[in-house]
């Protein structure tokens, strides 16, 4: 047996924790009395009156809390504590990966670890990034999962033997006990912070944008990707999953994720842009490049859209991505689709150039020769994507750790992983903001700084009390 739900009427928290009690004793005992091998991931829930996940992952004393949103459906998951972690500790992401797959096996079909990863692991990690590591993903041990307006407490057990049964049990039981369901307060404002740091500044940001045209003209890159880092500093510790919330509330047409890997470290953002999604062999990813403002007006907003589709400088720079991402899929895929059409996504601060690359794997196709194949991809990193990775070792003055990183989720015949875009990184009384722009031919040092301040636009106003 590999998990068990209960179907029934929707129950208040106190009675739905009673029922996930007796639930997650049967599902421990008949998982550890079945002939099955070890090891046995189990999924046990029940439907309980709604909850606000964020609200509820708010008052959880857990040190490791996750969350996820997904862009195109009404799914949210807002984990709690730790069934069980895979990191470096397990090797390298190849056999990390592997470990994975072997775990969720034989478990129920909705059970997924949830983490991210560095945007370029090779690079030594920052002092700032070590609770992150190359790469990271828990399997929460409780969970709030909303469908819609429908909720369900979850718990998650990984039996690995026979001598983790009556320990798990006893263990899984008190962290029940624990759980808090509480009113739904609205998220606290951040205080104002005391001073704000761009890395880098105005400055080296020109020198560093010039110093990129030059690769290009010479031919040795055909876009890179520069990244920004606003550093704000406050008083006190910051409460990360309150301005989190804010961030979120802001938000449209995104992924949202939470990562929190102990107290006082958190990786966060509200991203537009896929790096792939699996549902058993089908597999599809995003090209998404280029941006504009919104308008204020409609007919204002019709007018950028346009002059986006109609940039050739955008165009191509959109091009290096989509063809990028295809090349990359017909090396893993039986066939291959690329949306003939060029979209504009518009999102509340920005639009972009979009469009959807499709496949179906082939049989022997991992997840770790997916996202090897795919990341990064040119919106984050550059074309060719080891020349722009060489540059940007040799000229970005800051580790990005997780920014522009795969973020997201792994089940046993599935996986959704987007872009650590439009993120930040908390730990204690400092917060940084991340945002890139991609240069090509025809870029220029103020056109580009601009177009990282409309994409932080949504962030700065959560820090902002007066936009409340």
């Amino acid at each position: 047996m590999t998990g068990q739900a209960a179907r029934t009427r929707v129950l208040e928290p106190d009675r739905a924790k009673d029922m996930l009690a007796s639930l997650i004793e049967q599902a421990v005992r008949t998982a550890c009395t079945s002939p099955s091998a070890f090891p046995q991931g189990l999924r046990v829930e029940v439907p309980v009156a709604y909850t606000d996940a964020l609200a509820w992952l708010r008052a959880q004393a857990a040190d490791v809390r996750v969350y996820w949103a997904s862009r195109e459906d009404l799914v949210q998951v807002a984990g709690a504590g730790t069934a069980d972690a895979i990191s470096p500790d397990n090797g390298d992401l190849q056999s990390a990966f592997a470990e994975l797959q072997r775990d969720l096996a034989s478990a129920h079909p909705n059970l997924r670890y949830y983490g991210g990863m560095a945007f370029d692991p090779v690079r030594e990690t920052a002092g700032e990034w070590m609770p992150f590591g190359a790469y990271r993903f828990f399997l929460p041990r409780f969970q709030i999962e909303n469908h819609g307006t429908h909720s369900y407490l979850v718990c998650n057990v990984l039996l690995r033997s026979s001598r983790d049964c009556d320990a798990h049990a006893e263990d899984v039981l008190e962290g029940l006990d624990a759980l808090s369901f509480p009113e739904n307060p609205p998220a606290d404002s951040p205080p104002p912070p005391r001073d704000r740091a761009d890395l880098p500044g105005l400055n080296g940001w020109n020198a560093l944008v010039e110093d990129a045209m030059q690769h290009i003209q010479r031919g040795y890159l055909e876009k890179v990707v520069l990244a920004r880092k606003s550093v704000f500093t406050y008083d006190a510790p910051l409460d990360a999953l309150a301005l989190f919330e804010r961030i979120a509330a802001r938000a449209s047409a995104a992924y949202e994720f939470y990562i929190q890997p102990e107290p006082g470290a958190a990786f966060f953002g509200a991203t537009p842009e896929r790096l792939y999604r699996r549902q058993g062999r089908y597999v599809e990813s995003d090209a998404m490049a280029s941006t504009r403002p919104r308008g204020d007006t409609e007919s204002q907003d019709a007018t950028f859209a346009q002059a986006l589709l109609e940039s050739a400088k955008d165009r191509h720079e959109h091009a290096c991505v989509s063809r990028a991402i295809q090349i990359a899929l017909e090396g893993l895929c039986h066939s291959v689709y690329a949306s003939p059409d060029v979209t504009v996504l518009k999102l509340p601060q920005c639009q972009h150039l979009f469009c959807t690359i499709e496949g179906i794997l082939r049989e022997e196709v991992s997840d770790a020769a997916v996202m090897r194949a795919l990341h990064p991809t040119p919106a984050v990193g550059g074309a060719p994507t080891g020349p722009a990775l060489r540059f940007l070792r040799e000229h970005e003055s800051f580790d990005r750790g997780w920014y522009a990183g795969p973020v997201g989720w792994l089940g046993p015949d599935s996986a959704e992983f987007a872009v650590g875009i439009r993120s930040g990184l908390v730990r204690g009384n400092i917060l940084s903001l991340y945002s890139g722009a991609g240069i090509v031919e025809g870029s220029t040092p103020d056109d580009e700084w601009n177009e990282i301040d409309t994409k932080l636009s949504n962030a700065l106003s959560a820090l902002n009390r007066s936009d409340d």
